[in-house]
């Protein structure tokens, strides 16, 4: 949402940043003219949908499998940190391998939509309720090795196996 914001306030079309999306991976739409951005493509908005899709998911399933272990301040990760870690990272790679790419990114937008994904992650995992996990027993109990004092008596009183 923060993206096309972007297209409509700063390009003037919501077709421009779904066309920059689509010019990472197609060579076409990075051969397209300030005006072109601007126009609905057919081919790039597809190729935006389906990299927007899979870019969106891989990065969801990272935060959900980074925030929780850091549970005392996912929003700090997941707003500030992992954004400036991939924004840095996006920027070097990105001047290293497409400069007319990275030139037509505007670095403060892009930014911008990292930290609301990552806050928007950070309260999803905030909001969810903890799960118990198998981690935090000893090392006894999770090879199944009976060990008296560790493993607490069953309630209806019948021994172990």
């Amino acid at each position: 949402m923060l993206a096309c914001a972007y297209g409509v306030i700063k390009a003037g079309s919501i077709w421009y940043p779904i066309n920059l999306l689509a010019a990472a991976v197609y060579a076409q739409s990075l051969k397209l003219g300030p005006a072109q951005l601007n126009s609905f493509h057919a081919d790039g908005f597809a190729i935006a949908l389906i990299l927007h899709a899979l870019v969106s998911t891989l990065v969801g399933l990272l935060y959900g499998a980074m925030l929780p272990m850091f549970a005392r301040r996912p929003i700090v990760l997941g707003g500030l940190i992992a954004p400036a870690l991939w924004s840095g990272l996006l920027y070097t790679m990105l001047g290293l391998l497409n400069p007319m790419l990275a030139s037509r990114i505007d670095w403060i937008w892009f930014m911008a939509s990292q930290i609301a994904f990552g806050i928007v992650a950070g309260l999803v995992v905030i909001r969810h309720s903890r799960m118990p996990t198998r981690e935090n027993l000893s090392f006894a109990l999770r090879a199944g090795i009976e060990a008296p004092g560790i493993i607490p008596p069953q309630e209806s009183g019948e021994k172990r196996p």
